[in-house]
Formats: structure tokens, C-alpha cells, sequence
């Protein structure tokens, strides 16, 4: 919409239309698009960002607990357990794809832009002994952790198989913890000398 769109559809000014668009501009909750017209100055459009659309309520949730119910009912557990592991299977090729030619250092990197891209809110700290920290302070799926725990254990599979390294979980939110934390080992000092060597 224009801002005397809006500002005629909420029944203020255009003046104060424009300042709450420039702190939601700033928030990145609104972007626009310029409109050429014939005549006279180009206008704006606003419209909402993929950002603010978070910000409404969804039924992702539920949503996917329903669908993984209904295959627990109709396949039975193992149905479950082959929808999972087929997911976290795309998962790993995704990653392998992106880690190909990549340093122990640079996969764990790329995991974590990964990650934050879809809300894990990933730190990372590096050990002495060349290992890495990685805690993820926020869990997506947490409500359906919940009730199918087997989604931690593929998100630890699908770290160790993308990342080809040990990984070892120390806690996880869906158990009950503020954080999930891994210990990412790196590849054993024989491994890194081969690489380096080809």
C-alpha cells in the first residue's frame, strides 16, 4: 500500500504514517518498491518482509505433529523413524555439497551460517586442541524435539556425516537444557597432513 493508503485506511496523518514506516524500515519489518506513473513524482509501495511475516501467528507446529502422528499410526514407529532419516539424508548432501574442498575450519564456519540461517542461533568457540564448542542457544523444532526425540539424534548424525569428524552431544533443549551443545573434534592430525600433502 501507498502511505495515504494506509494513513487513510487507519484514519491518521500521512506525517505519522511515514515515521512509523521509517522505524519499520529500520527493523527491516518493511521494505517498498518504487511505482513510476505517468506523472508527478514516483510513488512507494509498502509491503511486508519475510521478517515481519514471522511475527504473525503459524500452525507450523502442529502442522508437522499431525503429519508425524498420522505416519506413526498408519507406518508405525519405523515410518517415523525412515521420514527423519530421510530428511536429515538431505540434509548431509546439502552440506557436503557446500563443505566440498572446505578446511576442518571453514565447514564449521559454513555449519554455523547454516545453522543461523534457519534460527539455530549458533556461537561458536574454539578450543586449544583445535576442537570447537558449538551451542545452539534456540531450537525451531523444539515442540516436535519434544514428543520425537529422534529428530536430536539425526541433527547429530547429520553433524557428524556432513562435517565427517567426531561430535559429541553434551546437552540439548529439547531434555530440558537453555542450550544444545556439541563438541565438534577436529580430524585426526594424520588425516590433515594427507590433505595438505594432495
Amino acid at each position: 500500500m501507498s502511505v495515504d493508503q494506509i494513513a487513510s485506511a487507519l484514519a491518521v496523518s500521512r506525517v505519522c504514517i511515514r515515521r512509523h514506516l521509517d522505524l519499520l524500515r529500520r527493523d527491516g519489518l518493511v521494505a517498498f518498491d518504487i511505482e513510476h506513473h505517468d506523472r508527478g513524482r514516483p510513488g512507494h509501495r509498502y509491503f511486508l518482509t519475510d521478517k515481519a511475516g514471522l511475527l504473525f501467528p503459524t500452525a507450523y507446529t502442529t502442522f508437522a505433529l499431525r503429519v508425524l502422528d498420522q505416519v506413526r499410526v498408519q507406518i508405525g514407529e519405523r515410518g517415523v523413524g525412515r521420514v527423519l532419516r530421510g530428511q536429515a539424508d538431505d540434509v548431509i548432501r546439502a552440506l557436503q555439497t557446500e563443505f566440498a574442498g572446505a578446511s576442518f575450519d571453514q565447514k564449521i564456519r559454513r555449519l554455523r551460517g547454516f545453522l543461523n540461517k534457519r534460527g539455530f542461533d549458533v556461537s561458536l568457540q574454539r578450543r586449544q586442541d583445535g576442537s570447537y564448542v558449538l551451542k545452539q542457544r534456540n531450537c525451531p523444532v523444539v515442540a516436535i524435539a519434544s514428543s520425537y526425540s529422534q529428530i536430536c539424534d539425526e541433527e547429530l548424525r547429520t553433524y557428524v556425516e556432513s562435517l565427517g569428524v567426531e561430535v559429541v552431544r553434551d546437552c540439548c533443549i529439547a531434555a530440558g537444557a537453555r542450550s544444545c551443545d556439541y563438541r565438534v573434534e577436529p580430524p585426526p592430525l594424520r588425516s590433515r597432513r594427507r590433505r595438505r600433502a594432495v
